[in-house]
């Protein structure tokens, strides 16, 4: 089921599948992903509870051993509830239910709000802890941008100067730190291309701005993305295709890693919740 968000000068489409925004209109121009399949058919789907892949599609989760196939877990995939809708709000929900008992085996409510306004939009992750035991998860978001043009037609512009390099998984999604990208984010303008990304995402680890404006060069246009509720930011775009679009993602949790324990509470940024707690954080997107 789709619901339709409005204001004067906005319009939004979010879905109860993955509880996903797929749609912003800011003055008739669509500033999220479409969806092509001939290129990705995701617009800005929750990762959760994990971010790309688990070794050997294994994890241990409280000592038992689980086992997924696909990357960013399951949320995406899911129908979630529409508990709240107003003009400019869509609140979904998701509970635990037998499928996903058999990988996480945890009761939750997991809440993806979105609100928008005239000049942009919100994007709110909650996660509430109803089991009786301590829950661990990581979280992550994967908006994908329209371009007008080239990928090659825009800068990326932080609010810091910067000085790490992007890292890489390797080809079975794996990290290491030591999967340099050999391309350096120094000072506060990162100017991408297409080849940048024959590999994969790139993984800014060690990124200290929490705010970036992705802009054409010609005219300074585009969106700022406020990833401050995170504290990991990682850049894609579909290796080799030339892809009219970039996804920036803002994540709790890393990928696998290479020499990992195998057990899920290790995770680097995994966050671990008591039971009755609730977790909670957003990223925001302004038209520039």
């Amino acid at each position: 089921m789709q619901i339709i968000l409005k204001t004067k000068n906005s319009e939004a489409i979010a879905d109860t599948l993955g509880g996903e925004l797929i749609s912003y209109k800011n003055n008739g121009k669509e500033y999220v992903w479409c969806g092509d399949a001939a290129y990705w058919t995701g617009h800005a789907p929750l990762l959760f509870p994990f971010v790309s892949a688990l070794k050997n599609d294994t994890v241990r989760i409280g000592g038992s051993e689980r086992h997924f196939t696909g990357k960013h877990g399951f949320a995406r995939k899911s129908q979630f509830e529409l508990v709240e809708s107003t003009d400019t709000k869509a609140v979904f929900m998701l509970k635990q239910n037998e499928s996903t008992l058999q990988f996480f085996p945890f009761n939750f409510e997991l809440y993806e709000i979105h609100e928008i306004s005239d000049n942009g939009f919100s994007t709110t992750y909650k996660v509430v802890n109803t089991d009786e035991k301590e829950m661990v998860f990581c979280i992550g978001g994967h908006p994908g941008f329209q371009l007008e043009g080239s990928l090659e037609d825009y800068d990326l512009v932080f609010e810091e100067d910067e000085n790490c390099p992007f890292l890489l998984t390797d080809e079975k999604s794996l990290f290491d730190e030591s999967y340099d990208a050999g391309i350096k984010l120094t000072g506060k303008v990162y100017s991408p291309k297409y080849s940048d990304f024959d590999r994969d995402a790139l993984i800014a680890k060690d990124i200290k701005s929490r705010r970036v404006n992705l802009v054409r060069k010609d005219n300074g246009k585009g969106v700022e993305f406020d990833f401050t509720g995170f504290p990991l930011l990682v850049l894609w775009t579909p290796p080799k295709k030339n892809s009219p679009f970039i996804c920036l993602e803002p994540w709790y949790g890393l990928p696998a890693m290479v020499n990992e324990t195998g057990d899920f509470e290790d995770k680097p940024y995994a966050i671990k919740l008591a039971s009755g707690k609730s977790f909670e954080t957003v990223y925001k997107v302004r038209i520039i």
